[in-house]
């Protein structure tokens, strides 16, 4: 047997060696003499048998990459064209790579397709049609069987089907009716199990069933899986989360608060004793405890459950957290893998022990620096800062005193530990006077009341505000120093506290100077300041969880000014891009991602036509309603937009990701002008497709599978893709600005 028999050469010997149904192959080196080959095709085959020719290159089917179709494949070819046919698939392989060429009995098949299998995620999907399964390959639209365990979790299929049929000698295309199935579908499945039992690795098979035989044509790994990258389901809930960023969200709020998430319950598990090793292996749980869908901001709950079982009381945290966050998902995770450690175990409620004989020192030292940072603030020149001081300043705020944040998720543990302890057998009403503790909200109400009492007791002062001239103002406070100083007062104590006070692309109220207008104009016509709380006068434990309860207010209002801070830094970067011209508007700077405006992109790289397309993205999502709590459940997403007009229409995602774009519509392949288009919209591909595909950053296709050319290629590029989107050449136009989701098969124009 010739060494350079190629990748598919080997699998199919070493499958038939296994005993698997493989038609009758040779393989050849593909330098092999012609008339060699003729000659062994000669003695192995009948006169009359038809056979098919494939590629065995030694790039294609590793894991790492397929190259499905990127070679030829000949099908129903007579001896007397072996020479012509042979040539064909040679001269498809890659020059200077050694590889082969597969001889194989070609078989009429009456059934046919494709299957995928990945045993640890639990998942397969088949792809079927009647006939060859070269229809199937090339993305016809096709029968979809979507496998969970030993089970069919999911079929799609239609009434009838376009399908390639062997008859009378040859390969004609021909209309075909529904006809279930079913009995092959499982026994394809079990084929495909027992190949990747055998390879011990997920595979991608094509397969054929003829006269009652089920026939393995070739298997090769799977270099990207169709599913997500795990098989555990996703919860996703605002609960809570929807408190502090309810609404739109723009990207730079969304990529800071992921970043500060995952830096902030990292760092609480590290000091929890949690190892630095578990930590890093586990990263991507705590980089995923919060997600952006369409726009809004989500707890992924699934994640949150797997963070706390690396600590002790698993059972009893998850009882409290969801009880605190009033989740409307209360779901049952599998966390068995990041259980807690023996040390961990051991060491964890001394460690606990300890931290409380201390806390109150350490949450007063904590806070005083945070209100001596807020104070200090004041008197930065941050309008004379350039961009690399404010980056620093930022640098400095989230690498310092927000790492120190975990402190307070350690305060409200203990306040919600308390919590579920002492509400436990007590009535509402009992409940509620437990809940009623002193907090800096009803402070801030006071102090609004006296500063507005004050402010428009002078008649000047009163009109200015009516008239919304802060120039005014402004001029009239420096005459009047107890006002002026009253003023100052509450925005140091106050000012990042407003509607939507953690959003950065948010105006406070220093900025928003109609709003605080309105609002003290309206607190000085009604009497709004609250009487004197009274002292608490519980047990111990009820005044313990009061105290702590009101210490989260505080730090939720410190918080608040921090990003007040933040956002002032934000715009002043802002500004001096807009004056070199990087990009167009302060505006613009929501809708670049966190890390690029704290400067670890250099500015001459800032992509204006990202920012262009995130913003239309975020006009769209506006129009969007998605639910408060879903499940994606074994990868698959529900449809959160349905279809509303005909600018939106919903298929198959089949490689994950999403991208906007210019359209460019192909009705048949021809190659248009790189830069002329991000978005190909086409009826179907073939292996042709494959070089225009790469140039892509979105594809949507009308017909096809979930293992079609075009969805393999999609994957392993690593481009956002959906398929089955029926009309879409005849409802987009080149040109369009489109959406596309390969995570939840949508795919929307937009307004240019």
């Amino acid at each position: 047997m010739p060494n350079n028999i190629g990748n598919k050469a080997k699998t199919l010997v070493e499958l038939r060696s296994a005993g698997f149904n493989i038609p009758r192959f040779l393989s050849f080196d593909c330098s092999e003499k012609l008339e060699e080959v003729e000659r062994q095709v000669r003695l192995t085959y009948h006169p009359r048998q038809l056979l098919a020719i494939r590629s065995s290159s030694a790039l294609e089917d590793t894991k790492e990459q397929s190259f499905a179709g990127a070679f030829n494949t000949e099908l129903a070819i007579r001896l007397d064209a072996l020479r012509e046919s042979w040539i064909n698939v040679k001269e498809s392989l890659p020059v200077g790579h050694a590889g082969g060429i597969v001889i194989q009995e070609f078989i009429p098949g009456e059934y046919s397709g494709v299957a995928f299998i990945d045993s640890k995620m639990k998942r397969a999907s088949i792809n079927a049609l009647p006939g060859l399964c070269k229809a199937v390959v090339e993305g016809w639209d096709c029968e979809h069987y979507d496998f969970y365990e030993e089970d069919i979790l999911e079929r799609k299929t239609e009434d009838s089907y376009n399908c390639l049929h062997f008859e009378n000698e040859e390969i004609i295309q021909k209309h075909s009716a529904y006809t279930d199935r079913s009995k092959i579908v499982n026994d394809v499945f079990q084929l495909a199990k027992k190949v990747e039992e055998h390879f011990e690795t997920p595979q991608d098979i094509e397969w054929t069933y003829h006269k009652g035989d089920l026939y393995l044509l070739q298997s090769r790994p799977i270099s990207r899986s169709p599913w997500h990258s795990g098989s555990e389901n996703m919860y996703f809930d605002s609960a809570n989360v929807g408190e502090s960023y309810g609404g739109m969200i723009c990207p730079l709020t969304s990529s800071f608060v992921r970043r500060l998430y995952e830096t902030l319950y990292t760092d609480l598990l590290r000091h929890s004793g949690v190892e630095k090793r578990k930590l890093e292996h586990n990263r991507k749980v705590f980089e995923d405890l919060v997600d952006l869908v369409y726009g809004r901001m989500y707890y992924r709950m699934d994640n949150w459950y797997r963070m706390m079982a690396m600590l002790p009381g698993y059972e009893r945290n998850k009882k409290n957290l969801e009880n605190m966050l009033s989740l409307n998902l209360r779901e049952q995770a599998n966390v068995s893998k990041f259980q807690p450690s023996v040390f961990v175990r051991l060491s964890y409620f001394p460690r606990v022990i300890w931290k409380l004989l201390f806390f109150n020192r350490t949450m007063r030292r904590f806070k005083r620096e945070l209100k001596t940072m807020i104070k200090d603030s004041r008197n930065w020149s941050i309008e004379d800062f350039n961009v690399f001081e404010c980056q620093k300043k930022i640098q400095f705020i989230f690498n310092g005193l927000l790492r120190k944040a975990y402190l307070t998720v350690e305060n409200d543990t203990v306040m919600m530990t308390l919590f579920a302890k002492l509400s436990k057998d007590r009535s509402n009403e009992e409940v509620m006077n437990l809940l009623n503790f002193p907090s800096v909200s009803a402070e801030q109400v006071n102090a609004l009341s006296i500063l507005s009492r004050s402010l428009c007791d002078i008649k000047k002062v009163k009109n200015s505000l009516k008239k919304k001239d802060r120039l005014t103002f402004m001029m009239l406070l420096e005459t009047l120093p107890d006002q002026r100083k009253q003023y100052f007062d509450y925005l140091q104590s106050y000012g990042g506290r407003f509607a939507n006070e953690l959003k950065l692309e948010t105006p406070d109220i220093n900025e928003d100077f109609e709003t605080f207008s309105d609002l003290v104009l309206a607190y000085a016509s009604k009497k709004t300041e609250l009487s004197d709380r009274q002292p608490n006068n519980g047990n111990y434990l009820e005044n313990l969880f009061k105290k702590f309860a009101t210490r989260r207010e505080e730090f939720r209002l410190l918080r608040a000014n921090m990003f007040a801070i933040i956002r002032r830094l934000v715009l002043r970067i802002a500004d001096q891009w807009v004056e070199k011209g990087y990009i167009q508007d302060r505006n613009d700077i929501f809708f670049m991602d966190w890390d690029e405006v704290c400067g670890k992109t250099p500015v001459d790289q800032i992509d204006t036509l990202k920012i262009i397309y995130y913003q239309k993205e975020y006009e769209f999502f506006k129009s969007l309603n998605p639910p408060a709590y879903f499940k994606v459940q074994n990868g698959q997403w529900p449809t959160i937009a349905n279809a509303k007009s005909q600018n939106e229409k919903n298929g198959m995602g089949v490689s994950a990701g999403h991208a906007t774009g210019r359209a460019i519509v192909l009705k048949e392949f021809t190659i248009p002008e790189p830069e002329s288009f991000e978005i190909l919209v086409t009826k179907r591909t073939d292996p042709g497709w494959t070089a225009l595909m790469a140039l892509s950053k979105g594809i949507v296709v009308e017909h096809g599978g979930i293992l079609s050319h075009a969805s393999i290629v999609a994957r392993e590029l690593g481009i956002p893709a959906v398929i089955g989107v029926k009309g879409a050449c005849s409802t987009y136009n080149s040109g369009d600005l489109l959406y596309v989701d390969g995570d939840k098969g949508l795919v929307h124009r937009m307004e240019n």
